[in-house]
């Protein structure tokens, strides 16, 4: 079957043509593990714009939620195309306020608001994460008490609890969690983003109730699959935040296969007949 990733060049810029029939050994890891399954990975890239492949794509993976990603894949989708993740929820999933207030109604264990601190009397030199409603990979996170949070405040932001604890990673799969990883951050860093330098080490579950949490987390923002960092506390895990569209390589290769093999079983699952 044909497969159109929705996704952002490996090192951008690119030169090349904004879409092409994957062609083996070019580094995209979902597209090599397509291939080998036998289908039809064709890449549609958030640059250069210009005109696309033309193709009757089986199902479509979003792997970027770069406004011109989302809405192609809104135009796919109303074309009666399925969409992985589906375009709207990918959108609203990448707001972290709208995350807070999600898993706040679900239940879903989450840092405290600077809002809940206050309600709760806490000092205000507790510590807080300050950072952008709408980013990746770390950038613009800050580290400040509530006290000074609260004098910066701004709607583009969020601010949360520092919560303390192991830190892991884990991708869940239509109900399934696979590539559980320890986080081990780069010495001097608060931040747990693989791009800020953070390593990733095979780790078992930790316990029936984080994996409770991380599904119960990706059924909460609606997504077929998402990537989850969560922090055992000493009161038990806590979700940190969900990306849409994760890394899809684990700490090893057995953990890498997993993911991937269940991403393939998700696309096939969705797959309309040709």
């Amino acid at each position: 079957m044909t497969i159109i990733i929705l996704t952002e060049p490996k090192n951008p810029p690119r030169s090349g043509p904004p879409s092409a029939h994957y062609e083996g050994g070019r580094g995209n890891l979902l597209a090599e593990a397509l291939l080998a399954a036998g289908h039809a990975p064709v890449m549609w890239w958030d640059h250069p714009e210009g005109p696309l492949l033309a193709c009757t794509p089986s199902v479509v993976v979003l792997r970027s939620s770069a406004t011109i990603q989302l809405d192609r894949a809104v135009a796919l989708r109303d074309r009666g195309v399925p969409v992985i993740n589906d375009p709207d929820v990918q959108r609203a999933a990448g707001d972290k306020r709208r995350q807070a207030l999600v898993f706040a109604g679900a239940g879903v264990p989450h840092p405290r608001s600077a809002d809940e601190l206050l309600a709760a009397g806490a000092p205000p030199t507790t510590s807080v994460v300050r950072k952008p409603r709408r980013g990746s990979s770390g950038v613009g996170v800050e580290l400040h008490d509530l006290g000074w949070a609260m004098r910066h405040g701004d709607e583009q932001v969020v601010v949360q609890e520092q919560v303390f604890g192991p830190e892991l990673r884990v991708v869940v799969v239509l109900g399934r969690c696979v590539g559980w990883a320890m986080k081990v951050l780069r010495e001097g860093e608060f931040r747990g983003n693989l791009a800020q330098g953070a390593a990733m080490h095979d780790a078992p579950c930790p316990s029936e109730a984080a994996e409770h949490v991380a599904v119960n987390a990706v059924a909460a923002m609606g997504l077929d699959y998402g990537g989850f960092d969560l922090i055992m506390t000493v009161d038990g895990p806590c979700v940190v935040e969900v990306n849409a569209a994760p890394t899809l390589w684990g700490p090893s290769r057995d953990s890498t296969e997993e993911i991937l093999g269940a991403m393939v079983a998700l696309l096939e699952g969705a797959a309309q007949p040709q």
